[in-house]
């Protein structure tokens, strides 16, 4: 009798366990889901819509949709993934009413080719040297190469690419390039390497594992940055803070896509003047200044971010 009683009383903690620990599991998808919802309705409520914005909605909608390509979700999982994926899709819509589609027609929407994403532990080189940077970091920020003007040709070229021989050579030395670059150059270099991997030609210039060693070299260097950054207050450098975790994080990179980060970069928000990832954001009586922009690039970047994190960390 008292065996079974204690059989009972342990059955009934167990199940208790089990239950705190989906609960708990399911206020974290919640709560980092609200943050991504909430942000999207302050993004609509800004008066800042430009291509950066539509750019990190694309690529939003585009992880979302590759996790599950790979990853049954749950039934919660995918009713917040459905009503994100509407609520970007309704944006896109208004944001093409206002500005037309733009040059991004192509970008991850034709000869899209789909890898399994994955969390990716101890690739990043963090023992890089980064005193020495840290001490010519003003002037080495964004120099190198690519250009600017480059990468934006590389990045279109690459989307549009229908003929796989047709590549332009230059765009395949953009991403194999291992030239001294900083700032947001090296942030465009990654994110042609992303596109290109994505494209169904990516496996005529080279197998998975090129992809791989390209993308953990140039988010090694990458992080020799992020150390530095860390460290400031300087609104400019957070906004490249917040896309180095992004797009790095894209490739599944521990090191910037992790809960920490998420801390990190939400207290950004939610201790400034505007909470651009809670429910109200304080917005002029006229918000033809736009006190907030929460549409701006910082926040742009911080949405792929908050996706991504969401998909995989929580």
């Amino acid at each position: 009798m008292l065996c079974s009683e204690r059989k009972a009383i342990i059955f009934t903690l167990f199940a208790l366990g089990m239950l705190l620990c989906v609960s708990e599991t399911e206020a974290n998808n919640l709560d980092l889901g609200n943050i991504v919802k909430n942000l999207l309705t302050n993004m609509e409520r800004s008066t800042v819509w430009d291509e950066n914005l539509h750019f990190s909605l694309i690529f939003a909608e585009f992880v979302i949709k590759q996790k599950v390509r790979f990853y049954e979700p749950t039934r919660f999982e995918n009713q917040l993934y459905e009503d994100i994926l509407k609520r970007i899709a309704t944006f896109r819509a208004k944001l093409i009413v206002k500005n037309g589609i733009g040059r991004l027609d192509n970008v991850l929407q034709k000869n899209v080719r789909l890898i399994k994403p994955a969390v990716i532990e101890d690739q990043i080189n963090t023992e890089l040297e980064y005193g020495t940077l840290k001490r010519s970091y003003e002037k080495l920020q964004n120099t190198g190469f690519p250009s600017s003007t480059l990468s934006d040709y590389c990045l279109l070229h690459i989307s549009s690419l229908d003929k796989c021989d047709a590549i332009e050579k230059q765009c395949l030395q953009v991403i194999s390039s291992n030239a001294p670059t900083f700032g947001y150059r090296r942030m465009h270099q990654i994110l042609i390497l992303y596109v290109l991997m994505h494209h169904t030609c990516a496996p005529q210039f080279g197998p998975q594992i090129v992809y791989e060693i390209l993308s953990t070299q140039h988010c090694s260097e990458v992080y020799r940055e992020h150390r530095l950054l860390a460290m400031s207050y300087l609104q400019a450098r957070r906004d490249l803070y917040i896309e180095q975790s992004a797009l790095c994080g894209l490739f599944g990179f521990k090191e910037f896509l992790n809960k920490a980060e998420v801390r990190k970069i939400a207290s950004w928000d939610k201790f400034g003047i505007c909470n651009c990832v809670g429910e109200i954001t304080f917005f002029p009586a006229s918000n033809e200044n736009d006190i907030c922009k929460c549409g701006d690039h910082s926040h742009s970047v911080a949405l792929l971010f908050y996706v991504n994190a969401m998909l995989f960390l929580y």
